[in-house]
């Protein structure tokens, strides 16, 4: 594991992070570049940006971690908290609800920081797969030598709404001057936190990253990926480049960078692609049969309607 997190482009920071390559140990605890055997509960990272301006924003993102931490304490990860993918993602959703309605209820008290809100990713990584949690334009992203950058979460924001109605192109989205409206988030009094959550299986060599939008906010994504893949080799060497390039672009915001590699131990890519092309292969010539009997019996249709006709004409 690898990740930074300072004000960078801003005076304050409204960021805030944790990762724990242990999480059957309640100490969050990580050594970058150093691997680990992943345990049965496996291993978390966590991005959070605050909003609300200066002190209200990094008290928004600090209680979202906090409230993470609690629900992911080794003895609340439970065998009917993990018994299932169902019963993980659901987890997931009720402690990010769980954040949302802290940050609420801490604004409420305090009317200095009321209407205080953050953005929130996680990745849990466990077993053979990494669940992923969100709430507003902070994300997830893997990458693998084998196929590249691939997006794990997608953005609550204006801009993707527009992309999503076919209003706008993704090679325009990054140059939108609207791309820092988010239409989800923890601490939004108008609704109840609406995360969204998925389940990727996990290949060797694998690359999660999570990071704010003050990286995403001005490297693309082709820029991400050429970056990961000239630096795979170490995570570090992987998050300095990342941090180097975001100054460079001219950074205006908070910077967080959370990185994990999966060195050994799960599926390897090519494997796998091979194993669907062979699933694929399989069901095509599944289907051959089925195609030839149609042409078949078209044919015999088409004889005995021609062979009808003509016993009409000459009787």
């Amino acid at each position: 594991m690898a990740a930074r997190c300072d004000a960078a482009g801003r005076s304050n920071n409204e960021d805030n992070f944790q990762l724990s390559d242990n999480l059957a140990d309640d100490e969050w605890r990580f050594v970058t570049g150093e691997e680990v055997v992943l345990n049965d509960k496996g291993a978390l990272l966590l991005v959070c940006d605050g909003m609300g301006g200066m002190t209200s924003g990094a008290m928004a993102s600090g209680l979202a971690v906090e409230t993470i931490k609690e629900w992911f304490a080794a003895d609340r990860l439970t065998a009917d908290v993990m018994v299932s993918q169902a019963s993980i993602m659901q987890y997931i959703e009720q402690a990010i609800i769980a954040a949302d309605y802290r940050i609420k209820e801490t604004g409420r008290l305090n009317s200095e920081h009321e209407g205080m809100g953050s953005t929130i990713v996680l990745a849990w990584i466990t077993g053979d797969n990494v669940y992923i949690g969100w709430c507003g334009d902070s994300r997830a992203y893997r990458f693998n030598a084998a196929t590249g950058l691939e997006r794990l979460s997608r953005d609550h924001s204006y801009v993707q709404e527009l992309i999503d109605s076919g209003k706008l192109s993704k090679a325009m989205a990054f140059e939108h001057p609207d791309n820092n409206i988010i239409t989800r988030s923890l601490g939004d009094n108008r609704q109840t936190a609406q995360p969204d959550l998925d389940c990727f299986s996990l290949y060797n060599g694998d690359i999660i990253m999570l990071c704010s939008d003050g990286l995403s906010g001005v490297l693309r994504d082709e820029e991400i990926e050429s970056l990961l893949d000239a630096n795979s080799g170490s995570l570090e060497q992987s998050r300095n480049a990342l941090w180097t390039a975001s100054e460079q672009a001219g950074w205006t915001d908070n910077v967080t960078i959370a990185l994990c590699k999966i060195e050994s131990g799960a599926g390897d890519r090519a494997e796998s692609d091979e194993k669907d092309e062979k699933i694929n292969n399989t069901k095509k010539r599944r289907r051959r049969p089925l195609k030839f009997i149609l042409i078949a019996l078209a044919a015999l249709l088409l004889l005995l309607a021609v062979a009808w006709l003509l016993m009409v004409k000459f009787s």
